[in-house]
């Protein structure tokens, strides 16, 4: 940050820098907050440079002294500051999942000095990525955690990047099958790629949930046993407070999930460890099942939308299954899939009313 206190000098003379020479050299002498600077300017001594000196050099220090500019740093460029953060998120299990995020917002600003970034350079950086806002959060918080730095190295005196808000994205409509196209999916899928779809489609775990089962997992009584989520080689515990739990599943897959664990992994799926390694697999069961091609994430939501359609189970219940944070989260997500034209209540239906009781006009007020 930039200094704030009161510049003074020797004696009271406010800005007043001196020259004297030392071995042949002039050097230059001023105070700054009471204490004395001597600084060389790398000059000789001779007339000419004295000149100098006198008419540009000192009176261009006494300037900076008097409006507080010899005290700012000289700006560093965005990389530099980007390069500190990188080191600071490596200790971090997270690191590998995000750097590449990282290092896109790193080369975008390369070159430039910090203090030269604007507000509206980081927004327009921002709006032009082609993704949902909510995934433009990372690239902001890595932005504005940099530009912190900077803050605290004192070259800048405030984050632009603080309170940068961007549109809301657009609800999208919820993809999901029918129980006649999972019927379609599950009869062309062969191998690994049947298992995982009919642990997905009977579960809606996450797809880094899957990936992370082990066999010891996966109980002959009936539930899967979630522990961990596998993504890209990282191990982690989950989304949210409530994603280590417990699903029910049908117990007559058992011997085909069985049929996949390989020997020398203990993984189920073995080093399958991100959805990018079932994209063609995917895309061919898609295709020969005829149905469209969806994303593979479509699996939760054809899961969770058929337990609310069927009234299987309720909202909290479902909640609960899915690892969501809160029941709120849940409906958020799933409030357009539930068609309250369906609901009979009955025509004889009253919730406070006594059809028996006959109203007097004395009780109308």
């Amino acid at each position: 940050m930039i200094h704030s206190k009161v510049v003074t000098t020797k004696k009271g003379n406010k800005g007043m820098t001196k020259h004297y020479i030392r071995g042949n050299i002039i050097w230059l002498s001023y105070y700054v907050d009471g204490k004395r600077i001597q600084k060389s300017t790398k000059l000789k001594n001779t007339p000419e440079n004295i000149k100098v000196v006198k008419s540009k050099i000192i009176p261009a220090l006494d300037i900076k002294i008097a409006t507080g500019d010899i005290y700012k740093k000289k700006p560093k460029t965005f990389e530099y500051y980007g390069n500190i953060y990188l080191k600071e998120k490596d200790k971090y299990k997270s690191f590998l999942l995000k750097k590449g995020y990282y290092e896109t917002v790193i080369d975008f600003f390369r070159g430039q000095n910090i203090d030269s970034i604007t507000r509206l350079d980081i927004k327009r950086y921002l709006i032009s990525l082609n993704i949902k806002t909510i995934s433009k959060n990372v690239y902001k918080s890595c932005i504005k955690e940099i530009f912190e730095f900077a803050v605290d190295d004192g070259v800048i005196a405030h984050n632009p990047a603080l309170g940068i808000r961007l549109p809301p994205d657009t609800k999208e409509d919820v993809q999901y099958y029918s129980k006649k196209e999972v019927s379609k999916l599950l009869s062309v899928a062969h191998g690994i790629m049947k298992v995982y779809l009919l642990i997905a489609f009977n579960t809606g775990m996450r797809i880094g949930e899957i990936l992370g089962l082990q066999l010891s997992d996966i109980k002959e009584d009936g539930y899967i046993h979630i522990k961990r989520t596998r993504t890209k080689g990282m191990i982690g515990t989950g989304k949210t407070n409530n994603a280590i739990r417990k699903v029910p599943y049908p117990i007559s897959i058992y011997d085909d999930i069985k049929k996949i664990q390989p020997k020398d992994n203990i993984f189920l799926f073995g080093n399958i460890d991100d959805a990018m390694l079932l994209r063609s697999q995917w895309k061919k069961v898609c295709l020969d099942a005829g149905v469209p091609k969806y994303k593979l994430y479509s699996t939760r939501h054809t899961y969770a939308t058929h337990m609310l359609q069927k009234n299987i189970i309720s909202i909290n219940e479902l909640s609960g299954l899915l690892g969501h944070s809160s029941p709120k989260v849940t409906l958020e997500h799933y409030s357009s899939v539930i068609d309250t034209k369906d609901i009979n209540l009955g025509a004889n239906f009253s919730l406070f009313c006594d059809t028996t009781v006959t109203v007097k006009n004395e009780d109308i007020v």
